[in-house]
């Protein structure tokens, strides 16, 4: 059975991965020249290590990862107010975790299926035609494809399912901000750490990469959704909405090598009445982002993926196995979905008392008696063991 992932990130690859273990044709395209090579840091575990160390990736990642000592929350003179150790971090996931960045992440997940599976670069879909035998697909040089299924794991703003399913606005779940990150020299201390500052309305962060004497910057302000905005406007829009903050912020806006660099994006999440129709299915963020508050993406992107390939192997009925695989994935995409909106004030708090409220939490909760609080809180329980347990 042939079937195209329209998508070459963490999930399309993951699934290209796993149907070509279990005997199918995958074919991947991904609209890029290439693997990328930027992005920001992640935090993986539950779901996505699980999956990883199936495919014998453990060693490999952990050779990548990046060395982040300690999460610390800092008041606006740089002091720390609350911190959670990477002790504390190993506890809670039982010593399976990693921060990782997103292209390292990516890119060991494609040499994991280079030579095994046709990875065609430069090319996306602009169109979609099925009936009961087949999917045909015309992409953008205009040619066109016709394969017995096709998945869609091309991100949150998912061409796949705008044109099977409909336009984004039919899904999307704006959470009231937006969000930018870039890279930069480190010149401010944060050395093998990550640090957070909220004031109300507003938040900004910076952390180590996996690159020595490098920082990635994290800002998140509550907005209007505006929808896309366009680069040369978001450092503009960044510097307005950062206007006056305390800690290190104006600096990070102001040392910015290059504001084209700047990623930015609204704080959406997906919501779909079904992942499903006909022979096209959906997987990762196209279906069911849950935000970069989660810290579960990539990890919910693996074990989907992992759980939709195994519901096609253990079934001849493709519609049987698109359902199961809602069925199985589904719960833990909504618990984490459900998390990710609880936590989006401990992010960025509405007011001062707010702020007040969260420092005094973390001190009382970020400590090894709430291990199995935290745990609950970040997440951590793995869909494959569950799905396994049953």
């Amino acid at each position: 059975m042939r079937v195209l992932i329209c998508g070459g990130g963490i999930a399309g690859l993951t699934l290209a991965y796993w149907l070509h273990h279990y005997g199918f044709e995958p074919v991947v395209i991904e609209q890029t020249v290439g693997i990328r090579r930027d992005g920001y840091g992640l935090d993986f575990y539950g779901s996505g290590y699980d999956v990883a160390e199936r495919m014998n990736l453990i060693e490999r990642l952990q050779a990548e990862q990046i060395r982040i000592d300690a999460i610390i929350y800092v008041n606006s003179a740089g002091k720390p107010v609350a911190r959670i150790d990477r002790a504390l971090m190993y506890k809670i996931m039982r010593g399976r975790y990693m921060g990782l960045m997103r292209q390292k992440l990516e890119a060991t997940l494609y040499e994991a299926i280079a030579g095994d599976v046709e990875v065609q670069f430069g090319r996306s879909l602009v169109d979609v035609q099925q009936d009961q035998e087949a999917v045909s697909v015309t992409f953008n040089d205009g040619t066109t494809e016709t394969c017995d299924l096709l998945a869609g794991a091309d991100g949150i703003h998912s061409t796949t399912r705008k044109l099977v399913f409909g336009p984004e606005e039919q899904f999307g779940r704006y959470l009231g901000y937006y969000f930018a990150s870039y890279a930069l020299p480190d010149r401010y201390g944060i050395g093998l750490t990550w640090k957070n500052y909220p004031e109300p309305g507003r938040m900004a962060a910076a952390y180590c990469s996996d690159t020595e004497g490098e920082v990635i910057t994290l800002f998140m302000y509550e907005a209007a959704n505006e929808g896309y905005i366009a680069r040369e406007q978001r450092l503009p829009r960044l510097r307005q909405a950062f206007a006056g903050m305390g800690w290190i912020a104006g600096q990070l806006l102001d040392d910015i090598p290059d504001p084209d660099a700047i990623f930015m994006d609204t704080v959406t999440q997906i919501k779909m009445p079904e992942w499903h129709k006909g022979r096209v299915v959906l997987v990762g963020d196209a279906c069911g982002c849950p935000t970069l508050l989660s810290g579960q993406g990539a990890s919910l992107a693996m074990g989907g993926a992992y759980m939709l390939a195994k519901a096609l192997y253990e079934t001849t009925d493709y519609q049987h196995a698109f359902r199961q695989y809602e069925l199985q994935v589904s719960p833990h995409v909504e618990e984490r979905q459900k998390n990710a909106r609880d936590l989006a004030r401990s992010f960025v708090p509405h007011s001062k008392m707010e702020m007040k409220m969260q420092q005094v939490f973390m001190k009382l909760v970020l400590r090894e008696v709430f291990v199995g609080l935290l745990r609950r809180q970040f997440g951590a329980e793995s869909l494959l063991r569950v799905q396994d347990s049953r």
